[in-house]
């Protein structure tokens, strides 16, 4: 990828650079133009095995996709509603582990739920409410 961003340069009639964006005694900031989230989130692409489900975040903020899956738009899609999951997790919303009992719980929002719901990837859980939203819906006819 390479970025290209158009700098403004003073110079004088020998040729030399008398300004070139100078501000704070800096030669020049440069905010991006990108969605740094999406740049730093780990992307991978695995066998999900018996897995029902197009991909999977996990609670470290990395997406894990079915190598299976070859259709751009349904990955697209699919990238959309596990970034949620990415926000979800960096919020705090959402957590999964293991309760003070050794039972494997998903906490929403504070609430301990049994993890066979998260398993399930149904999508009338709260946790998948917003990123069913939020996937981008896609003709790909």
């Amino acid at each position: 990828m390479v970025l290209i961003y158009p700098v403004a340069a003073i110079t004088a009639k020998n040729g030399l650079t008398i300004d070139f964006l100078t501000k704070n005694n800096m030669a020049f900031k440069i905010n991006s133009p990108f969605n740094l989230d999406l740049l730093s989130t780990p992307m991978f692409e695995r066998d999900m095995g018996d897995d029902p489900v197009y991909a999977r975040t996990l609670k470290t903020g990395s997406i894990v996709f079915n190598e299976d899956e070859k259709d751009p738009y349904k990955k697209l899609q699919t990238l959309t509603h596990e970034m949620e999951h990415v926000n979800q997790f960096k919020r705090g919303d959402l957590d999964y582990g293991e309760n003070g009992a050794g039972k494997q719980v998903v906490w929403w929002k504070g609430k301990e739920i049994d993890y066979k719901h998260m398993a399930s990837g149904d999508p009338t859980q709260p946790w998948e409410i917003e990123p069913y939203k939020k996937e981008i819906k896609l003709n790909n006819k």
